[in-house]
């Protein structure tokens, strides 16, 4: 009950959070200190390693002067930190007002935004960050210039990519970033058909090249290549098939067909793509000499039977994984939703409360908190998860689906209490 409170509070303080950095009541009286007072309060904490002390100054601070700068940027790297990449981008935007100028913060503005895979506001925060420093002098600038490449490269942007790359190779002076860059370089002239035989390629009996690439020596082709730097999955699931056959010793690509299939909701076709990934890795004696089992490939197995209405087969699958990788986010998501599956719910409730805790903006996470509390006839608690989820949602489908879910509870909201619900009164 103790934790199922924490993760109640949690929510509570991401929603009253997300409004402080999102709507401005009023303005500051411009004779007060006392939002100052609260904000280098907050700062002293901060450098004192006394991390929720600050950000409780912080959030005083923005409580008195929503538009505070220095207040919202510190919350949207705290934020970002705590893997809350939602809360980071009201936060960081807010401040960007009277920021405009601040590299570092359009370089954690655009991390934000990518990791909720949202590569339009990814961009341009890196093209800001890399603008505001002309001659080339902020490390950040440089770091968002490398990400920028990397977001246009999976967005099949692969001209502006190669621009990026090149650029950032001209001021990269840490070696393994030099290696990574030249790398990323080759893989993008494989892709667009550019790509120059070095003396070390491989190639299959039709001639197409399949290993040996750049200075990493990689283990790859171009139409594998084609399929990494697409966002659809369709598209993606195609080129993998095609990648199979021009290499089939690739344990990667089947893994990766499988992965696209499930994006497409096709989890009885991904079952065999994951099945023969599992089976090529354990034959790859060069990268796997023990012969162990593919963790992902379990892992996302899992999903797959949990789909198919085959709870204890996930949960088997799920185990397989766990038992090599304890941690791994993917086996604990899918094991705790398949344990929900068969009514084992006091198993599933602090496995998902621990992925939330940490992901507190991992919106198929939430859901599966939201399940499982609705399965424990935890009303409340149920709202705050599924209410969440909805914020953290990005694709519109499922989040018009889960607002839909989310207006047909049992409750009505409470104004005196941000998640308090009270039973509707169905009488005439």
């Amino acid at each position: 009950m103790r934790k199922h409170l924490a993760i109640f509070t949690m929510a509570v303080i991401s929603t009253l959070s997300m409004s402080f950095a999102e709507n401005s009541t009023e303005n500051p009286d411009p004779h007060s200190v006392l939002y100052e007072l609260h904000f280098q309060k907050g700062m002293a904490h901060d450098v004192r390693g006394e991390r929720e002390l600050a950000r409780s100054r912080f959030l005083l601070t923005i409580y008195l002067h929503p538009d505070h700068p220095g207040a919202n940027y510190q919350l949207g790297v705290m934020a970002y930190s705590d893997n809350n990449n939602s809360a980071a981008i009201s936060f960081l935007k807010r401040a960007s007002g009277e920021m405009a100028d601040n590299i570092e913060l359009f370089y954690w503005l655009g991390k934000a935004y990518w990791n909720k895979g949202l590569a339009q506001g990814a961009i341009h925060s890196y093209r800001k960050a890399v603008n505001l420093d002309p001659d080339d002098e902020n490390p950040f600038s440089l770091y968002a210039l490398e990400n920028l490449a990397e977001v246009y490269t999976r967005t099949e942007r692969l001209t502006e990519s190669m621009a990026a790359y090149q650029a950032a190779l001209m001021r990269e002076t840490r070696e393994e970033w030099i290696d990574k860059i030249k790398n990323q370089i080759a893989e993008l002239h494989l892709t667009m058909g550019t790509y120059l035989d070095d003396g070390n390629t491989r190639y299959n009996d039709l001639g197409e090249a399949i290993g040996g690439i750049g200075d990493g020596d990689m283990h790859t082709n171009r139409y594998f290549e084609i399929a990494r730097h697409t966002t659809d999955p369709i598209k993606e699931a195609s080129y993998y098939r095609k990648a199979i056959k021009a290499d089939p010793g690739m344990y990667q690509s089947y893994f990766n067909l499988g992965w696209a299939l499930t994006k497409s909701g096709k989890y009885q076709q991904a079952i065999p793509a994951f099945l023969r990934s599992d089976e090529v890795w354990r034959q790859d004696e060069g990268s796997n000499p023990h012969g162990t089992p593919k963790i992902d490939a379990h892992a996302f197995l899992a999903l797959c039977y949990v789909e198919r209405g085959e709870p204890q087969k996930a949960l088997d699958l799920a185990e397989i994984a766990l038992r090599m990788a304890p941690n791994d986010y993917y086996a604990r998501l899918y094991k705790a939703q398949a344990l929900t599956k068969l009514g084992r719910i006091q198993e599933g409730v602090p496995i998902l409360e621990g992925l939330v805790a940490a992901n507190p903006d991992e919106a198929e996470a939430l859901y599966a908190l939201y399940e499982v509390y609705r399965a424990a006839s935890q009303p409340k608690l149920a709202f705050a998860a599924l209410s969440q989820a909805v914020h953290a949602q990005v694709d519109e489908q499922k989040k018009t689906r889960w607002e839909e879910e989310l207006s047909a509870l049992d409750y009505i909201h409470d104004s005196s209490h941000p998640l308090q619900r009270k039973e509707k009164n169905h009488e005439k």
